[in-house]
């Protein structure tokens, strides 16, 4: 049904998108204009890249992925023009005040096994034991009954039942606006809310206690600056991101949306009037 429409973008993962390239040329469509992009923050993944390069536009949220696009573009001369747009979720500044709550970002999959979640809980309790004027906040991403893609499988939730915690522990369910509201501190592995708190001053501290290894999805913050330990990390005198990393996967300097538009009409034969929009 895509065919009738001026254009369609894409947020879907690699194989969703394979598909929908693989489909479209067996049945020999003729297809609008594709634009991909991806979901959440990936950093250099050669895969998600090259899956995406079918489509006519392909959005990037940061240099050092638009310059491996770039690389492989050229490699295999394709037509796809390669734009750096930017993290979607840092084109709208969020109105963020001043607060002073440690906020500890959970991610279903990172860390994934019981054995390391746990061995997590107890070290964000012990800080928040050693930092008794602070609050600390363990801001759940699942809520309850939600259907993801990944299985909650350890929630922190059910590990801590029986656990006694203290009283400036909290484990909560919030939306990501209200939880910046009150933030004063962000730690997690590699969450996007690392990218969406940095953009908002706030300081952020990036766990490195399991190693800093791909199945954490850390090791492109290795020259950020801001990798801490959760046993020695010092939340009065946070650190300070790395300007230079910074540029390359968090600040780069993209596309403005009236360049965008500009460049559609480009594109287009005509105005687009029909758009749609798949998502995974």
């Amino acid at each position: 049904m895509y065919q009738n429409y001026d254009i369609v973008i894409l947020s879907l993962g690699n194989g969703l998108l394979t598909r929908f390239f693989r489909n479209s040329s067996k049945l020999n469509l003729t297809l609008p204009i594709v634009i991909t992009l991806f979901p959440g923050v990936i950093f250099g993944d050669s895969e998600s890249i090259i899956t995406r390069l079918g489509a006519n536009i392909l959005l990037f949220n940061n240099y050092y992925d638009y310059q491996i696009g770039n690389k492989f573009k050229e490699r295999y001369n394709l037509s796809c023009t390669n734009i750096l747009y930017g993290y979607p979720i840092l084109r709208k500044k969020h109105h963020c005040s001043d607060g002073n709550k440690v906020y500890f970002i959970d991610q279903v999959k990172i860390p994934d096994g019981k054995k390391e979640r746990l061995l997590i809980l107890k070290k964000l309790i012990a800080l928040a034991n050693r930092y008794p004027h602070k609050d600390l906040v363990l801001l759940l991403r699942v809520h309850q009954n939600d259907i993801t893609v990944h299985e909650d499988k350890y929630s922190y939730a059910e590990l801590a039942k029986n656990m006694k915690l203290p009283d400036n522990f909290k484990i909560e369910r919030k939306r990501t606006q209200d939880a910046l509201q009150e933030m004063g501190y962000c730690l997690s592995f590699s969450s996007t809310m690392l990218f969406e708190a940095e953009s908002c001053g706030i300081p952020i501290g990036v766990i490195s206690d399991l190693g800093v290894d791909k199945k954490y999805a850390n090791t492109h913050f290795k020259d950020s600056g801001v990798l801490v330990n959760l046993d020695t990390v010092d939340l009065d005198s946070p650190n300070t991101i790395n300007p230079t990393w910074a540029e390359l996967y968090t600040n780069p300097d993209s596309l403005s949306s009236k360049e965008f538009n500009q460049l559609l009409e480009v594109t287009s034969t005509q105005p687009p009037s029909l758009i749609i929009i798949y998502c995974s």
